[in-house]
């Protein structure tokens, strides 16, 4: 019995081994012929059907070279069957393209078809103009006093509107405005989704008058998975950690933002790249001193 399992492992290794070699034989061969090329675009053009995903993956990112945006239309066709690497060159192909609109759409279309959530963060990572380092009131480096809450304010559940965001697109078509048209999004509570990455949320809120205080954080206690957040059309921050954070809450700080005494808008984009995401807890206006 002994020998029987060793002679099928024997056989299974040396196998393995074999498939290895051939799959490294391939490769070579086909880099030999790419190199060697006058024209090396039909080389290309076979390497982007291979059954080999390097050879693909690099067929990928030399083609994008050769054609620019011209090539495109065709990498475009390759989302939803990539590997991992290869879905990366295509991020990679797609921040290079020079048309703005076709680069956004390009990207936007790798986010929304690709299997790879590693993929579809480095996508709209690249397709995402807005940068910010929020620092809480704790955080500051010239602040050594002690902290103390003196008002936690509920922002009603109620009140929010909610909409799915099939294509990724909302903050190019504005839905963190305040004067952006929600009229037709739908009411409903704090809560999950599912059926797009992407959703947004907005919610009015009224701020007291303008308190003894020395900052004002938004809390967000629970969101899955990634949350990207606007007060009175003006981006605060976010909490981008992937799938791991979806129970870790987080602070942004509003201090230069919040309008006392008056209606504030806040509009918060939510990515999860499970089945299911959204605000699921509440979110509270604290007030600190």
């Amino acid at each position: 019995m002994f020998k029987r399992l060793s002679v099928c492992c024997l056989v299974l290794f040396a196998g393995c081994f074999a498939a290895a070699a051939d799959e490294i034989s391939a490769r070579t061969a086909w880099l030999r012929e790419f190199g060697e090329a006058k024209d090396p675009l039909p080389v290309l053009r076979r390497g982007l059907d291979s059954q080999d995903p390097e050879i693909r993956a690099k067929a990928v990112y030399e083609y994008f070279l050769r054609r620019g945006d011209a090539a495109v239309p065709e990498l475009r066709k390759r989302i939803r069957t990539s590997g991992l690497t290869e879905g990366m060159n295509l991020v990679v192909c797609a921040g290079m393209v020079k048309d703005p609109a076709l680069r956004t759409a390009f990207l936007e279309k790798i986010a929304s078809e690709t299997t790879h959530p590693e993929v579809a963060r480095e996508a709209n990572r690249i397709n995402f103009p807005f940068r910010r380092q929020n620092i809480r009131l704790c955080e500051r480096k010239d602040w050594d006093f002690e902290i103390v809450k003196v008002k936690r304010i509920p922002l009603a559940d109620a009140d929010w509107r909610f909409l799915p965001d099939h294509g990724s697109v909302g903050h190019l078509r504005g839905f963190f405005k305040p004067d952006h048209p929600d009229g037709k999004w739908q009411k409903r509570g704090t809560g999950y989704w599912q059926g797009s990455r992407t959703a947004w949320y907005r919610v009015r809120f009224k701020a007291p008058p303008k308190p003894d205080c020395n900052a004002a954080e938004l809390d967000f206690t629970g969101v899955e998975e990634a949350a990207w957040v606007w007060l009175n059309g003006v981006y605060i921050g976010c909490r981008d950690k992937g799938p791991s954070a979806w129970n870790q809450p987080f602070q942004l700080d509003v201090t230069a933002e919040i309008k006392w005494d008056a209606e504030n808008i806040m509009a918060v984009r939510v990515v999860n790249t499970g089945n299911e995401g959204g605000i699921y807890n509440p979110v509270f206006l604290d007030i600190l001193k």
